[in-house]
């Protein structure tokens, strides 16, 4: 009798002791579940920055960004920005031939969302893009999708393998012009990491394929549909270099506008470099089209190198997009070493007279992670844009401007631009 006594009393202290567990496991996942709450709702104080004719914009990468993309940082961050008198964000949306958004577009193509290398979700139930947008429109920020990629896309990618058709080639019939170059912000062991997962070799889509056009115009309306953001950016990417144009579907188009004649052997021949320079104007006009039929006021952005060297590397004919106004904005990437080669480049590289024509700013380049410029050097070229009456300038990038390892304390960058950007 005793022992069936003490058997009861022991099973009754473990039920209450189990009992006792789950309530303590209840709390705390209830504690857990507040405090999540609790910091998905904060938002860092609201900076409502006034409405400016200049440009002040960074680009956001999607190396050190991708922290603050999936975290509670985003809002930190990007209200840190306006601080700083910052008023326009570009965030990298397509990179090596993956979306940074949930889309799609690239899903029917044979690609997938998201990128591999971004695709970190420390804050898995959101979405980049929308986050982004709506943080930067708390502070009347404009919000500038940049399609970093353009018309580049690794060899190694699911939409390059699924088309081969889409790719355009050399004389030799060689889809790769070069060993794709790690990003610029990355330490070698991140280098190597993307090499690995790239695949290492870059490849062109070709922008006289018909469905080529339409993925890059589906990708691109696709975002001014479904996000609210003030506009969307090409750069240098969106474009050819000289040895390319030589596959099979371009010959024969060319051949079919050129009473059977075969494209130059020599690729920088006047006639067929202007044809293919067409080929991607072209592709503008249709992608600027389409999206001013869904949202007239957007912006059409580019970022392109300054216009002797685009056109005659790359056939890239932004003067004739600006004559055409198929832009509305240009940033010029103007990265020189040399500060006195910097502030003549400004006036002499063929662009400092459009001023008057549409909104010109100019873009810096502040370093790679492992080697930020001294920011003197950058209020040095701030200073020089302006003298030279740009309408702007935009940073590249945000890891290297205003993060961690920007070389000058946070108190100097703020307060420098806080005296550079007057309202």
């Amino acid at each position: 009798m005793s022992e069936t006594l003490s058997a009861n009393k022991m099973a009754r202290a473990q039920k209450r002791a189990q009992l006792a567990r789950r309530r303590r496991r209840r709390y705390l996942a209830l504690t857990i579940a507040v405090a999540w709450l609790v910091l998905a709702g904060w938002q860092a104080p609201t900076v409502k920055l006034e409405a400016t004719g200049q440009i002040r914009g960074v680009w956001m990468t999607n190396i050190a960004a991708a922290i603050n993309y999936f975290s509670f940082r985003l809002d930190d961050a990007v209200a840190n920005l306006a601080e700083h008198r910052i008023n326009t964000l570009y965030p990298s949306v397509w990179n090596q031939g993956y979306t940074l958004y949930p889309n799609e577009v690239t899903k029917r193509a044979g690609g997938s969302c998201c990128d591999r290398i971004a695709n970190v979700p420390l804050y898995p139930f959101d979405d980049i893009l929308h986050s982004l947008t709506r943080q930067a429109h708390r502070h009347n920020m404009r919000l500038i999708p940049w399609f970093e990629y353009g018309l580049m896309i690794p060899a190694s990618s699911p939409i390059a393998r699924a088309h081969p058709e889409w790719l355009t080639t050399n004389q030799a019939g060689d889809i790769i012009t070069a060993p794709l170059s790690a990003h610029p912000l990355l330490p070698q062991p991140l280098k190597n990491f993307q090499m690995e997962i790239s695949g290492g070799n870059l490849a062109w889509l070709n922008p006289m394929h018909p469905e080529v056009r339409q993925f890059l115009t589906d990708l691109i309306v696709d975002v001014v549909k479904r996000y609210p953001v003030d506009g969307i950016q090409l750069d240098d990417h969106f474009s050819l270099p000289m040895s390319m144009g030589y596959d099979p579907y371009s010959v024969q188009l060319y051949q079919d506008t050129h009473g059977g004649a075969l494209p130059p052997d020599d690729p920088s021949a006047p006639d067929w470099v202007a044809w293919r320079a067409y080929a991607i104007t072209s592709l503008l006009a249709d992608i600027t089209q389409a999206v001013k039929q869904v949202r007239p006021g957007v912006i059409v952005s580019v970022s392109p190198n300054p216009p002797g060297f685009a056109y005659r590397k790359y056939l890239q004919d932004w003067l004739q997009w600006v004559n055409l106004g198929i832009v509305d904005e240009i940033v010029v990437q103007l990265y020189r070493d040399d500060l006195s080669v910097f502030e003549k480049d400004l006036y002499n590289s063929g662009f400092h007279d459009l001023r008057s024509q549409i909104p010109i700013a100019i873009g810096l380049y502040t370093g790679p992670l492992s080697a930020a410029k001294d920011f003197n050097r950058t209020i040095d070229e701030i200073s020089a844009v302006q003298q030279a009456g740009y309408g702007g300038v935009a940073f590249f990038s945000w890891e290297t401007t205003f993060w961690l390892l920007k070389r000058a304390t946070d108190l100097e960058v703020k307060q420098t631009l806080l005296r550079l950007f007057q309202p």
